[in-house]
């Protein structure tokens, strides 16, 4: 692995994204629940993507 290459625990990742859209929701968001429903069914890749897209740190879910 190089040295900017991290394993990401996929499972924390999609639970945090998922909480995320799930407190959108709440906010009377207009695309939370296609969000919430889009992260369920999302391939790692597209898990990174959202997380990219959102702003999140990545190495909040490194696997150690």
């Amino acid at each position: 692995m190089s040295d900017n290459t991290i394993r990401i625990d996929f499972d924390q990742l999609r639970e945090a994204l998922m909480d995320d859209a799930g407190t959108a929701t709440f906010v009377a968001s207009p695309l939370a629940m296609a969000d919430l429903v889009a992260v369920e069914s999302a391939s790692p890749e597209e898990l990174i993507r959202m997380a990219e897209q959102t702003g999140m740190d990545l190495r909040r879910f490194e696997v150690r």
